[in-house]
């Protein structure tokens, strides 16, 4: 679930690219605390300084707090890398600002810098030949996905994607329509899925649904359901509010309802289900990962165990079963080490990787064997890779593109394994709305997709 990238970026309305990515940066070491020892206030004032610097055009004195906070961040981003091309750019330092943007098109990421006025000069130099040809060689389309399917309802905005193994039926979250699909797979020679909706109360249908997730062995489908704050259609006393619900798979009763108890807005976007059917849900917005026990429709409330993310999306379970892996949207992967103690919130560290291997922008993940799965939706160009870890899981080895530049692959958001596949639901239509759910001038819903890939 990806709805924090977009409220923020729409808040960044300043003169010249480099302050928005200063802006940004601010914005991140303002809400992240992260988990070996940084003073979260310290990050702060740095944030401020950077920012307030930026709009004075003090790029030397941005320079210095940039290499401050990179000295104290887990590892280099994308995004800082073009930051720091373009402050050296700001200070006539044309060759420091060639070696971040050689550094940043390693990743396997494309930028249009002809676009980007910090930037553009660089397309004059003679030392930017090849950094151009490998960003333009990043940018062509890779494929190894097949279309399974078309689903019927074009303005479905399926945000999340589970499956039923008695009935061999897929389920969705509908953004738009508040409720939940049932996915039938087409006949023989058709291309269409065929979607029944769930018999959900109006209850359960009040806000958008977004992360499910279905605990196999009790038969229980899990639903988050949130008032993302500034979604049309919304009554505003609900705004920033968020629950999780368990639905009896046979009838669609609810069974119970969970409500985030939370100071500040929250938005309940992803989760998963552990074999033993633990739930772990992650707020986006609020930056917190919660956990329900397995059986426990009698728990009162949500248990958080950690804070302090940045916009924390999928969590999955590492096969020692001491680990969370949270996709966390701008800093990479957060790992969060589980505690048997009720009440204990812990932020670990982040996911160690080569520096060449970018895993920002990260929305859905999926854990098999010593392969993690990611759907890559906040990097350019947007794709489906595969990250392979140590034996111990604990370090990114290596990495390859599944897909991406594609003409169905549109925007896609998570992936589940099914026997020898994995599944994809793709072009489900965030990158044609608005912050507020509105469609964009110009935008209209094209039919989202189920895509498959071998899994290795």
């Amino acid at each position: 679930m990806l709805f924090f990238r977009g409220s923020v970026s729409s808040q960044l309305l300043l003169e010249s690219v480099v302050i928005r990515r200063v802006a940004l940066i601010a914005v991140v070491l303002c809400l992240a605390t992260w988990g070996h020892g940084i003073d979260r206030a310290h990050y702060r004032e740095l944030g401020r300084e950077a920012r307030k610097l930026a709009e004075d055009k003090d790029w030397a004195g941005v320079k210095r707090v940039l290499l401050e906070i990179h000295s104290e961040l887990p590892a280099d981003t994308p995004r800082q890398m073009l930051t720091m091309a373009s402050v050296e750019m700001h200070l006539g330092n044309k060759l420091e600002a060639l070696k971040w943007m050689e550094r940043y098109a390693a990743t396997g990421l494309t930028y249009d810098v002809a676009a980007d006025e910090d930037l553009a000069p660089l397309e004059k130099d003679p030392g930017f030949g090849a950094v151009a040809a490998r960003l333009k060689s990043n940018n062509q389309p890779i494929e190894n996905a097949e279309m399974v399917c078309s689903l019927p309802i074009a303005d479905i905005m399926p945000e999340d994607l589970t499956y039923e193994k008695s009935s061999q039926t897929f389920f969705t979250s509908s953004v738009q329509h508040h409720t939940v699909y049932q996915i039938s797979l087409p006949a023989p020679g058709a291309k269409d899925c065929k979607a029944t909706e769930l018999p959900l109360d109006a209850d359960a249908k009040r806000w958008p649904t977004l992360a499910i997730s279905i605990d196999k062995n009790r038969k229980i489908l899990w639903i988050s359901t949130s008032a993302m704050p500034g979604f049309a259609g919304l009554n505003k006393e609900d705004e920033g509010k968020a629950a999780l619900l368990a639905i009896d798979l046979a009838s669609g009763k609810r069974l119970r309802r969970l409500d985030l108890q939370s100071d500040s807005a929250a938005v309940l976007g992803d989760m998963s289900i552990a074999e033993d059917g633990t739930v772990y849900v992650t707020d986006s917005v609020g930056g917190g990962v919660y956990r329900v026990a397995p059986v426990e429709l009698s728990q009162t409330k949500l248990e958080k165990i950690a804070d302090g993310l940045f916009s924390p999306q999928t969590p999955v379970l590492t096969k020692d079963g001491k680990r969370l892996l949270v996709a966390d949207y701008s800093m990479g992967i957060a790992v969060v080490h589980l505690h048997s103690d009720p009440g204990v919130a812990t932020t670990g560290e982040y996911l160690k990787h080569p520096v060449n291997i970018a895993i920002t922008g990260l929305d859905g993940l999926l854990l098999d064997g010593n392969s993690l799965i990611g759907i890559q939706n906040g990097v350019e160009p947007e794709r489906i890779v595969r990250f392979r870890l140590n034996k111990e899981q604990t370090a990114i080895t290596s990495a390859e593109v599944i897909e991406q530049k594609t003409e169905h692959l549109g925007e896609a958001t998570h992936v589940i394994k099914i026997g020898d596949w994995d599944y994809v639901i793709a072009n489900v239509g965030w990158d044609k709305i608005e912050d507020n759910g509105e469609l964009k001038p110009g935008k209209k819903f094209t039919a989202p997709v189920l895509l498959r890939f071998r899994s290795h």
